[in-house]
């Protein structure tokens, strides 16, 4: 027989204002998907907090729809409500009016069962709340970065002066990519204790190949429909494209986002002038099968976004995973991961250069080996991968595990 396991089973507190919830399905999936990642080798309880409001406001009664607690699979999901926190209304001082909320079901669990670590998402709210609440409960934080610091906290200086504030309460930052990483450290310099990278996880049990058929003439764009993803730019190169190709079409998974209408009607009016309705077809679902189940089907995944606007990009790592080849643009995380044996890679914000890429990657198409192309992204972020990663990070804090 062989020895049984002397490995201690962390316990991670993460802290996260973005987290799917009824409210908003689709915000934070990433941060869902590396929960339930984690959960396999630790014992993961979720803090969400959620913005009370009061009943007599119809148009934020979805926040009232959100349970206080929720268990998925085998992550425990907390939802305290808290003042404030309601998109960027109140942003400077949402730290401040959530942490005692927040401090008082932290407390509360640790008492049950303590902590082993703090893993929180985005340096603020998220990261300014766990440094005093590590400080508090004598335990390593450390925060996971999915998005730029500048020029956002360059212009919002009261949030930056938080943030300089907590960093020295921070045991690791960790960006979803190098390119985001060498940004956060211009930004905060020596203050950052120790920084790591920790990528966007992948789940290959949802994307992956099936080696069923696929439309040879549709071109597949999932995001939300905002101006840095540059649709715009995808639009006028698919113009072009199906002056030569005129079969070509395009779909659009997207969902809905109340906060983004200007640049959705704007989309709408270029899809106008373009005379592509007849080319376009949106969906606004991008529930992750059927994401997965639209990148099996589709002949390229387009990913239009602006220069460096993109810290990791999952919709790139997700098309791959499911042997769909790329047409990306040199936006900053995929650069990291996508190669010539993965698709094409064009200048950001160039029409012309968009238009050239489809029509090369439509010409190559088959030159593309749909399962190698498969096998080595899910050997770098796939679930089993990306957990290796993060328990090295939590080792590193705790001298705990393994």
């Amino acid at each position: 027989m062989s020895p049984k396991s002397t490995k201690k089973r962390l316990r991670v507190l993460v802290l996260s204002w973005n987290y799917p919830t009824l409210a908003a399905p689709q915000r934070g999936l990433w941060v869902e998907r590396m929960c339930d990642n984690l959960s396999a080798e630790a014992d993961v309880q979720v803090i969400v907090p959620t913005p009370w409001v009061p009943p007599f406001i119809p148009s934020l009664a979805r926040f009232r729809s959100v349970p206080k607690h929720e268990r998925r699979g085998s992550v425990d999901i907390i939802f305290p409500r808290v003042p404030g926190s309601i998109e960027y209304k109140t942003h400077d001082y949402d730290a401040r009016l959530a942490y005692p909320f927040v401090r008082a079901a932290a407390l509360r669990l640790h008492r049950e069962k303590p902590f082993d670590l703090i893993h929180a998402h985005f340096i603020y709210p998220d990261g300014v709340v766990a440094s005093r609440l590590g400080h508090e409960l004598g335990i390593p934080v450390m925060t996971s970065e999915h998005s730029f610091w500048t020029p956002w906290l360059e212009d919002r200086p009261a949030v930056g002066r938080q943030v300089r504030a907590a960093l020295p309460g921070i045991d690791v930052v960790a960006p979803v990519s190098h390119n985001s990483g060498t940004l956060t450290a211009d930004y905060a310099g020596s203050l950052i204790k120790r920084m790591a990278v920790l990528p966007e996880p992948l789940d290959e049990e949802i994307f992956h190949p099936d080696g069923g058929p696929r439309d040879p003439d549709e071109l597949l764009f999932v995001g939300l429909i905002r101006r840095f993803k540059r649709l715009d730019v995808l639009l006028r190169a698919l113009a072009e494209v199906r002056k030569q190709r005129p079969t070509i079409r395009l779909r659009v998974l997207s969902a809905k986002a109340l906060s983004y209408a200007a640049d959705r009607r704007e989309i709408e009016a270029l899809i106008d002038e373009l005379d592509l309705r007849p080319a376009l077809t949106i969906i606004e679902d991008n529930d992750a099968p059927a994401v997965a189940e639209a990148m099996r089907r589709c002949s390229l995944v387009v990913v239009s976004s602006g220069k460096g606007r993109e810290t990791f990009c999952s919709v790139a790592s997700e098309a791959l995973a499911c042997g769909t080849p790329l047409v990306v643009t040199r936006c900053g995380g995929p650069e990291e991961f996508v190669g010539p044996e993965d698709g094409v890679m064009i200048d950001a914000d160039d029409p012309a250069a968009m238009t050239a890429g489809i029509l090369d990657a439509l010409d190559r198409r088959a030159e593309f080996r749909e399962s190698e192309i498969s096998e080595r992204v899910i050997a770098r972020f796939g679930r089993a991968a990306w957990r290796k990663q993060a328990l090295a990070i939590y080792d590193s804090l705790t001298g705990a595990h393994g």
